[in-house]
């Protein structure tokens, strides 16, 4: 037997259609090889496998983010849609994500801090390096989409309108620069907002914003306040199954009007 086989055989045991409404977004950050140790936000190539093959069993339908928001904003409905996404382009994106998400014909969107590329990213000194430009580029090639995470991970609120400008105005225009296509969707680096920081981001053009609480998008929520589910090495398909079928009032308020270094990132 394959090892495939297993796992596979028990999943085509879950339900055909996710009964939840609303869509999800999955916020995952490394994905790194089997024989190393998936720890906090990482995940295990093998595990991230089992993430997708979760997605498909049940019937979920896995789009860019783009379009995603774009049903969004059009009022479309939005049950059975998902996105994946990673944060800081690290380089396990590259090496370990993307020939799984090729091989299952699946497209993801990768929020890039354009101000550290191929190094160990400052603010994670204990992850392996983000992507260089030519990796980066490379990613966009293989039909993965490039987001803001802005330029130097900042905590936004804490910076001057100056510098929240440039953080905002500066990535986006390098990686229009370098893919060609419109870039405009923000990750919160840290998921850290404030109201000041989002009439920046409107204002700056970008269409939405998510932040590290989790939930579902029914179509109800502010787009500059998107929540995420937020994967890491604890979310086995079994807890991954269980989040794809709560129902959205399930989840804890994730349209926080603020939220800081003074406030922790909500768990699953």
């Amino acid at each position: 037997m394959s090892r495939m086989q297993g796992p596979l055989s028990a999943l085509r045991q879950l339900p055909r259609r996710v009964a939840a409404d609303g869509a999800v977004v999955l916020a995952y950050h490394d994905v790194v090889a089997d024989d190393a140790v998936a720890t906090g936000l990482t995940v295990g190539r093998h595990r991230f496998e089992r993430h997708l093959d979760v997605l498909t069993a049940l019937g979920l339908e896995v789009v860019s983010l783009s379009r995603l928001v774009d049903a969004l904003v059009g009022g479309e409905r939005m049950k059975g849609l998902a996105a994946i996404t990673f944060d800081d382009a690290l380089l396990g994106v590259h090496d370990q994500a993307m020939p799984a998400l090729t091989d299952r014909a699946m497209t993801a969107t990768v929020f890039t801090v354009t101000g550290h590329l191929g190094v160990r990213p400052p603010w994670w000194p204990a992850m392996q390096r983000t992507v260089d430009p030519d990796e980066l580029a490379t990613l966009h090639a293989a039909g993965l989409e490039l987001a803001s995470h802005t330029v130097n991970h900042a905590s936004l609120p804490s910076l001057s309108p100056a510098q929240v400008e440039y953080e905002l105005s500066t990535s986006r225009q390098e990686l229009e620069l370098l893919s060609g296509a419109r870039v405009d969707l923000l990750a919160y680096p840290s998921g850290h907002h404030s109201p000041s920081v989002r009439v920046q981001v409107a204002e700056a053009g970008y269409r939405a914003a998510f932040t590290f609480l989790n939930g579902r998008i029914t179509g109800g929520e502010d787009r500059l306040v998107l929540p995420r589910l937020t994967m890491g090495a604890h979310v086995t398909s079994t807890r991954l199954r269980y989040h794809l079928l709560r129902s959205a009032p399930s989840w804890p308020d994730h349209q926080a009007d603020s939220v800081g270094p003074d406030r922790g990132v909500d768990s699953q």
